[in-house]
């Protein structure tokens, strides 16, 4: 049976390909708390920026867009259609969402939306907020921040297995090196543990393994009395 921790909200960052969204779902029903997943905001962005034909490097155009966006337990939306896993999992999307979070002034639009959603979430019970700097900047006052990693070829190798593409592990592991510079150089919101995450390698560690530290700290925090 799921625990509700009442009010807690976790944040839980790292790289691309580290395991985010699979620790913070099943953490979240572990908790029986929500998940909510902040990149799928900016994956939203660059979806419509893929599709209307807007430029990657316009930030006021990007900043339009975002302003379509919303995010809720268990999606996002953009002009109230809840987009599918697939769409926003798509490679090119991925890398347009690389691009689209450096601009200011996107992130000025859904800095916002995503502490709105996590504001939501703590009133019905608390939520595990995944993203890239959530801990740093979008919810630094977060009960229990946790920062994943694995080495570029675990997560290349994870990715692979998770889209079908075993045959080009390589290709994705050079795709995740270039995300990561792209990520921990950007003048805004560089990609970066909190001073007070608990960081955790999760290369050779199984998904449940690294589920049960995250919930096994979630409880602790509870216990401490934050959340």
């Amino acid at each position: 049976m799921a625990m509700r921790e009442t009010g807690i909200i976790i944040a839980i960052d790292g790289p691309a390909g580290s395991g985010k969204s699979s620790v913070a779902r099943l953490v979240a029903e572990r908790l029986g708390i929500v998940n909510l997943n902040t990149g799928a905001a900016y994956r939203a962005v660059g979806l419509l920026a893929l599709r209307e034909g807007v430029d990657l490097g316009d930030g006021e155009a990007l900043g339009l867009l975002a302003g379509r966006v919303r995010l809720e337990p268990g999606g996002v939306l953009v002009d109230g259609r809840r987009l599918e896993e697939g769409e926003l999992r798509a490679p090119e999307v991925s890398a347009a969402a690389s691009r689209v979070s450096a601009h200011p002034e996107v992130r000025r639009v859904l800095l916002p939306v995503q502490r709105e959603a996590a504001e939501r979430a703590r009133r019905i019970g608390g939520a595990v907020v995944e993203g890239r700097d959530i801990g740093t900047v979008v919810l630094p006052g977060a009960d229990l921040k946790v920062f994943l990693s694995a080495s570029p070829e675990e997560r290349a190798r994870r990715r692979a297995l998770q889209t079908g593409r075993e045959d080009e592990v390589e290709r994705i592991r050079e795709a995740i090196l270039e995300r990561d510079r792209q990520d921990s150089e950007r003048a805004v919101s560089p990609l970066r543990p909190a001073p007070d995450a608990t960081v955790i390698d999760t290369t050779g560690m199984g998904l449940d393994e690294v589920v049960e530290r995250v919930v096994h700290l979630a409880r602790g925090a509870r216990r401490d009395g934050r959340g």
